[in-house]
């Protein structure tokens, strides 16, 4: 479920959504992870975690879209 994984419900603004997909972007993202010197197996659990992220935003836009 995209909500799910954003953490969000369903009956959310789509405004509201974005602002949760921004922030687990900001947390998960690898550069960031990187940078804080987070050991590789880490970042490359984040790496899935972003791939799951973005799925879900996009799946969420396509159907209120």
């Amino acid at each position: 479920d995209p909500y799910a994984v954003l953490g969000v419900e369903p009956d959310m603004a789509l405004d509201e959504i974005r602002v949760a997909w921004r922030a687990q972007v900001r947390e998960y993202h690898p550069d960031r992870l990187i940078a804080r010197g987070v050991p590789e197996e880490a970042v490359k659990i984040a790496e899935k975690h972003m791939i799951a992220i973005n799925r879900a935003w996009e799946e969420i836009q396509e159907t209120r879209g």
